[in-house]
């Protein structure tokens, strides 16, 4: 080999070093930012970000806000209807392991697959296959004249305790739904959550479920207790619900405290890390919002001002 090709093929070693340096390096740095310790506890902690360069830009539109597994839907936060995600009827999609009151209601893909999930674990776990789904969405009309026969017989205070205002019902969204137990006849009966129907409620967490209104929250949801009423949001949002006693009005406000490139929550759930923070949006134009440059990743509207980041690690 002569001198000049002696040459060349050294400089093409050196650069096929210096790829596999970097690329060795770029592995640490994002390993470095993951910032697991050895031992890293179920639960949740405030961790600061990592290296910018292991970030990069996603851009939302304002009309995103309104849009997700997280928005808020009360008294006070109407529901955008022309932005909802497709419903599916559930009896199209669900499987054996429970029941529907009809063929006719619908919910978004991503509830009823986990309510299949769900009601199959409760039936490994009980034999009970009797669980009935009896109210799932409801557009505006159906939801004014459910509020029109309460207040009927009930009055208008204690209506709107019970039946949420048309165009402010979690209902609207595809993302919740009522649940009762069948008896062999089809007959339903009111769900309370107790004796082997309370495993409903300790595991619906795991599929991204939490009891929308609790009893101890009344004050603060403006709906009296509903132990039938389960509303999806996400593994990792339902742990922290769920775990930490916050009801979803309250859990809004707790994960913006949480932001680019301050500080993230970290979640463990049994070996399973999330990454949860906030990024108020821009009132005018797109939001930049800052995603890992690797990995898996959603974001969500709040329904409000701004927009909630789930990485899954």
């Amino acid at each position: 080999m002569n001198s000049a090709n002696t040459i060349k093929s050294n400089s093409k070693i050196k650069r096929g070093g210096k790829i596999i340096l970097i690329l060795v390096l770029a592995v640490l740095l994002f390993v470095a930012a993951i910032r697991l310790p050895a031992v890293f506890t179920e639960g949740t902690k405030e961790v600061a970000f990592g290296p910018k360069l292991l970030y990069r830009t996603a851009h939302k539109s304002y009309e995103d806000v309104f849009k997700g597994d997280l928005i808020l839907v009360n008294n006070s936060h109407a529901y955008n209807f022309d932005l909802g995600e497709k419903k599916y009827t559930v009896e199209s999609k669900k499987n054996e392991y429970y029941r529907v009151k009809n063929d006719e209601l619908s919910l978004n893909k991503i509830t009823i697959r986990q309510f299949n999930a769900l009601f199959k674990d409760f039936f490994k776990r009980t034999g009970l296959d009797n669980v009935t789904i009896i109210s799932a969405y409801r557009d505006y009309e159906y939801q004014e004249r459910l509020l029109d026969e309460r207040i009927s017989s009930s009055g208008y205070s204690a209506a709107i305790r019970w039946v949420a205002q048309p165009g402010y019902s979690e209902h609207h969204t595809g993302l919740a739904a009522d649940i009762a137990v069948s008896d062999a006849e089809g007959n339903t009966s009111t769900f309370t959550g107790e004796d082997d129907y309370a495993l409903i409620g300790e595991n619906a967490w795991k599929y991204g479920f939490i009891r929308r209104y609790p009893e101890n929250k009344t004050e603060i949801t403006g709906i009296n207790n509903e132990p039938w009423h389960y509303r999806y949001v996400g593994k990792p949002h339902a742990y922290i619900l769920s775990h930490y006693d916050l009801c979803l009005e309250e859990y809004i406000e707790y994960i913006k405290q949480f932001t680019y490139p301050n500080s993230y929550l970290r979640v463990n759930i049994r070996g399973d890390v999330y990454q949860i923070y906030y990024v108020p949006a821009s009132p005018e134009g797109k939001t930049a919002v800052s995603v890992p440059a690797f990995g898996s990743y959603d974001i969500s509207g709040n329904n409000s001002d701004g927009f909630i980041v789930t990485v899954k690690r």
